[in-house]
């Protein structure tokens, strides 16, 4: 798909503009430069042509080792972009690792337009004259936070948009990757996708935003989440960026369908690990756990075993989930998650007849009769399907604040009985026959 980077140096409103563009807040934005550093995407339409808006981490010269990382996927979009918007600061002027951004682009023959940012007012838009000692003919004065000439810049976009198959986002199956810090995310991501698209390294929160990636596999089509690493919320609230990573993470996990949990196996499960996955199994998303560098432990033919009952000891909650022992650095059974994500999603999305539903609540009331309450027996009318991704049941009853918890997740074991829904949460609601709710 025809690709649109926003390329610039630190802090000068690359990932305001990527949000301007996107309609919504993806990418986290702060004053702080260098908050950007993973490779951020998003499918945006402009007079009915779609294309795909990249967001890039800022061209830095410092040479720290997260810097070094984050040059690397400077580069990388380079040879990924199709068309570049090169943005500067207007307010700060021409800035010399301004000059050197220019000079690479051109270096790379690729088309760019120039957008200098930040000019608000009438005062600041003679600054934009100082611009064009860059050489470039033709500038686009923008504010990306209050949206000028944003409707202008996407005019000239969409003049050199070569359309070609579009990407449907709605139809991949999305898949969140949750975890603890450094437990290898990114880097299964990478192994994946066979690239270094996400940045690595053995700093802990170097993951920030939730970045989206798609992906194919076996004529399949993906949407690849990953996360920040999620630690206690009063130790990431001291930082706000990762205050912000905190929420985007949530944010993920409430927009995909399947989250991979990834265990790190030198450490075994943690009460960390219990509480990240238990919050995406809570949020309504079925879990493929994964116990990752699986080849760096000395195994014997009882670790495996060893593994599996800790996590179902610990993990009660999932319903018997898939659980795979996987190496991100070696790729051993990294694509065996596929087949368990697919597995999970056919659970995910299943749709049950309402007689067949009635007929078990015949049985159901047969195998154990519901309670009596107030010298009058708790009656059960029906139960229909009224959602899934997860699957929402509602049984109408006469009196619904009478049946027991007992007697719910009796029900509930009887519908994964009857019907499978392995590892997928369940949601029944109870209702009074004649109540009047939205589904």
């Amino acid at each position: 798909m025809f690709t649109v980077g926003i390329i610039g140096r630190p802090n000068v409103g690359k990932s305001t503009l990527f949000n301007r563009i996107a309609g919504r807040r993806i990418a986290i934005v702060d004053d702080m430069p260098g908050v950007t550093r993973d490779r951020i995407e998003y499918i945006a339409e402009w007079q009915g042509k779609k294309f795909k808006i990249l967001d890039t981490c800022g061209y830095d010269l410092r040479e720290d080792l997260l810097k070094k990382e984050m040059l690397k996927q400077f580069y990388a979009s380079l040879d990924e972009s199709d068309f570049f918007i090169f943005l500067v600061d207007g307010k700060e002027g021409v800035h010399p690792l301004d000059e050197i951004v220019c000079n690479i682009l051109r270096e790379k023959e690729k088309p760019f337009i120039l957008a200098v940012n930040k000019i608000d007012n009438e005062k600041s838009e003679a600054n934009v004259l100082e611009f064009y000692a860059l050489g470039v003919d033709e500038i686009i004065p923008i504010s990306a936070t209050h949206g000028k000439n944003i409707d202008e810049l996407l005019d000239k976009i969409a003049e050199n948009v070569v359309e070609d198959d579009e990407i449907d986002a709605e139809s991949r199956i999305k898949i969140v990757v949750v975890g603890r810090p450094n437990v290898g995310k990114s880097s299964l991501i990478n192994k994946w996708l066979k690239e270094e698209r996400l940045i690595v390294t053995p700093i802990p929160g170097t993951t920030r935003d939730s970045v989206d990636t798609f992906f194919e596999y076996n004529d399949e089509k993906y949407i690849l989440i990953d996360t920040a690493g999620l630690r206690k919320k009063s130790v990431m609230f001291k930082d706000r960026i990762e205050k912000y990573g905190y929420y985007r993470s949530y944010d993920a996990i409430e927009r995909a369908d399947i989250a991979v949990g990834l265990i790190d196996a030198t450490q075994g499960v943690t009460e960390r690990d219990v509480k990240v996955i238990a919050d995406a199994y809570e949020a309504g998303r079925p879990v493929v756990i994964a116990v990752n560098k699986w080849d760096a432990v000395e195994k014997d033919e009882k670790l495996g075993n060893k593994f599996r009952r800790e996590i179902a000891e610990k993990f009660k909650f999932l319903n018997n989930p898939p659980v795979l022992f996987i190496s991100a650095v070696t790729g051993k059974n990294i694509y065996k998650i596929f087949d368990a994500v697919n597995e999970l999603y056919k659970e995910y999305t299943k749709r049950i007849q309402t007689s067949k539903l009635n007929k078990l609540l015949e049985e159901v009331q047969m195998k154990h009769q519901p309670p009596v309450v107030r010298n009058r027996r708790v009656k059960f009318y029906y139960m229909t399907q009224v959602g899934v991704k997860p699957p929402e049941f509602v049984v109408f009853v006469n009196y619904p604040d009478a049946v027991h918890f007992s007697y719910r997740r009796f029900i509930v074991n009887q519908l994964r009985e009857s019907f499978g829904f392995r590892g997928v949460p369940l949601i029944v609601n109870y209702r009074k026959r004649g109540e009047k709710k939205e589904f």
